[in-house]
């Protein structure tokens, strides 16, 4: 993971957020993740930069993307894993998903 990606602590502010949004406290989540609290409360100061792997057994307990967490994504809402498998998805294939995800919305918002 580059230092830029890191350096503004955006990882740290995402992980915190989506945390809270799930009422999880930092001891479930590093109990679910199997590690001990001290790292979660490490990687939410930034104090401690995540490896890859945690990155993905991180945004899988919170049930988020790596994106959203790393900041790829805009928000948590925009965020969530919609379903198994999400990560094998090219960018091209997700574009798709979310192009359909607006139609629809647009759709429903029509229909009133």
């Amino acid at each position: 993971m580059s230092s830029s990606e890191q350096s503004d602590g955006v990882f740290a502010e995402r992980l915190k957020a989506a945390r809270e949004s799930r009422n999880m406290s930092q001891s479930e989540l590093a109990r679910k993740l199997q590690m001990v609290p001290s790292a979660i409360a490490h990687f939410e100061a930034n104090r401690r930069k995540p490896s890859f792997a945690n990155i993905r057994s991180i945004a899988k307990a919170l049930n988020v993307s790596s994106d959203y967490l790393l900041g790829r994504a805009p928000s948590l809402e925009g965020a969530t894993t919609v379903f198994r498998g999400e990560e094998k998805l090219t960018d091209e294939d997700r574009e798709f998903i979310q192009q359909m995800i607006n139609l629809r919305t647009q759709a429903r918002k029509s229909d009133g």
